[in-house]
């Protein structure tokens, strides 16, 4: 594997991608290249040479020199000013200058100047297209706050902030040349790997086994957040208020780190430049507005999608499998809240596809992706949403529901009408048991939008078929019948919500059924004996198909605005 000089000895790495021990080392592998690549681009010599390249292997030769180059790029870091409208504790504090800040009108503010280390991630810039913008600034959150989250851990960093070489590609070069001589006595040399360049490394795990590695192998393990993805999975908290409709208040819950591990170097060396140079650049707030995500696992259906929609070929020509890491940063420690893998599949990223760029209510897209990774019914992880989350965020109610989150009701409403569109299809298709759901599901639908429908018009003493029309043919809902129609599906969703099995029955029937339905003979006899036989599954759908109908559109004409 190593070929010797005499003083200036050259270390051959060669490395195959199925010897490689986790994702991470593979990542690293493929990060390693692409920065090289960058570097090539960028003028940057000397530089480690690549050679014997193909599909799964390549040999990455080693010259102090070219370590040296490799480490001082890597680690590259500056000074830079930052402004604190409150003071740091702990901090040195460099000056005090006033701002001007408009808040009706303007006025000066004091904020506090600091002086604080910032990677400058060069390799990165030269790809992102936003090159020194939101994206880099994201991977720099990131490291600070995961990798790089304790003080000690940033002296590499804090070496080159200084202008100084990295000592790192000594202690790197020492590591590999020792590896090469134990090896030519048939010894094997092991070291300690880090957190700072592995996702849930510890000295010890809970069994007592160490984390350790061969140095030529941890040497890739600086290399791998080069071609992951950091997301910001978002919270919220949902307060209530007395005047007006709840309000949605949003927060950032650590970051989702997603690793790729790639099968084929070529293809995924193409497909990933071509990834990091068109990620979208519009922001929100300070954040790439396409790093926000609802759930970890939406991360790596994103990652999956850019690499196919890049490429005429699938993305499991160029990966095995993508992990997911939500990591977020608690006090001095950072917690590994959830670790995932995701597999490439055409069906799950065709369905992923065809929501991705929608506006979507957050608690939905939670049932409805976890659903889709799961292979099950897309509604079937609902029921634990809808039995826990306040009434107001599923179904609409005007004056209650909040205005500034998307609603569950009409994500319900959209899929529901998916099911009638994709039911369009020739009766020898119907027997697939998706299809069946979906059958069943829409004749649900149906039995309660015409059950709210007939209460509506009950209580309102407003008939649906009388109320007028826009110019575009849509009805305009009088404020009454909205009225009724949010009560009836509230009453609806809470006393489904409160029944179990036996209970749901009697309601069902007793209640929602309580109307006349025209249901052919066959619809009927799928709605009984699912009933009888499944009775949370009609639950989960009626309740669904209570929230879909308790919105109803709205147009010019209707000034009773959300």
């Amino acid at each position: 594997m190593m070929k010797k000089t005499i003083e200036n000895k050259t270390i051959n790495l060669r490395y195959n991608l199925f010897d490689l021990p986790t994702a991470q080392h593979k990542a690293g592998l493929a990060g390693l290249l692409v920065m090289v690549e960058t570097m090539r681009r960028r003028g940057i010599e000397p530089r480690p040479e690549i050679s014997d390249f193909s599909p799964t292997g390549v040999t990455v030769s080693l010259t102090p020199g070219s370590l040296q180059t490799l480490c001082d790029d890597l680690f590259d870091a500056e000074i830079v000013e930052v402004k604190s409208k409150s003071k740091w504790q702990g901090a040195t504090l460099k000056r005090i200058v006033d701002v001007m800040v408009e808040q009706g009108k303007e006025k000066a503010e004091k904020r506090f100047v600091y002086d604080v280390l910032r990677p400058k991630g060069l390799f990165l810039q030269d790809l992102f297209p936003d090159g020194n913008g939101a994206w880099i600034e994201l991977w720099r959150n990131m490291l600070w706050s995961v990798l790089r989250a304790q003080d000690k851990t940033r002296n590499d960093y804090k070496e080159r902030g200084r202008k100084e070489p990295s000592t790192a590609a000594v202690k790197l070069y020492s590591s590999l040349t020792k590896e090469q001589q134990q090896k030519a006595k048939g010894k094997k040399v092991t070291e300690g790997i880090a957190g700072s360049v592995f996702i849930g490394a510890q000295s010890k795990n809970a069994e007592n086994v160490s984390f350790i590695g061969v140095p030529s192998e941890n040497f890739l393990l600086h290399f791998w957040h080069i071609v992951a993805l950091t997301f910001v999975p978002r919270s919220f908290t949902f307060e209530r208020t007395k005047d007006q409709a709840g309000r949605i208040k949003w927060d950032n819950y650590g970051f989702a780190l997603v690793i790729p591990e790639p099968s084929h170097l070529e293809y995924f060396l193409e497909d990933i430049v071509d990834v990091l140079q068109s990620l979208k650049t519009e922001t929100s707030g300070r954040r790439p507005k396409k790093a926000i995500i609802d759930l970890h696992q939406e991360g790596g259906l994103e990652y999956l999608y850019s690499l196919t929609h890049h490429r005429s070929r699938k993305s499991y020509d160029c990966v095995n499998a993508v992990e997911i890491y939500h990591v977020q940063k608690q006090g001095n420690n950072v917690r590994m809240l959830a670790a995932e893998r995701i597999v490439p599949d055409a069906g799950v990223l065709q369905k992923y596809e065809a929501v991705r760029a929608t506006a979507m209510n957050p608690l939905f897209k939670r049932f409805y992706l976890q659903s889709i990774l799961q292979g099950i019914l897309w509604y079937q992880r609902s029921i634990d949403i809808m039995a826990t989350y306040p009434v107001e965020l599923l179904v609409y109610s005007q004056g209650k529901t909040p205005k500034n989150m998307h609603y569950f009701s009409m994500d319900a409403s959209k899929r529901f009408h998916a099911i009638q569109e994709q039911l369009n299809i020739p009766e020898e298709d119907m027997s697939t048991v998706e299809n069946q759901s979906d059958l069943l599901a829409l004749r649900i639908h149906n039995l309660i939008r015409n059950y709210v429908r007939r209460k509506a018009e009950s209580r309102s003493k407003i008939k649906l078929n009388e109320l007028p029309k826009d110019s575009n043919g849509k009805r305009i809902y009088p404020k009454d019948y909205r009225d009724a129609v949010e009560k009836v599906c509230l009453d609806a969703f809470l006393a489904m919500r409160g029944r179990r099995e036996h209970d749901f029955v009697e309601y069902f029937t007793g209640t929602l059924c309580s109307v006349p339905h025209y249901l052919p003979e066959e619809d009927y006899l799928l709605v009984s004996q699912t009933l009888i036989n499944e009775p949370d599954k009609v639950k989960t759908l009626a309740m669904l198909a209570v929230s879909a109908s308790s919105y109803l559109p709205r147009n010019k004409q209707d000034k009773q605005g959300e």
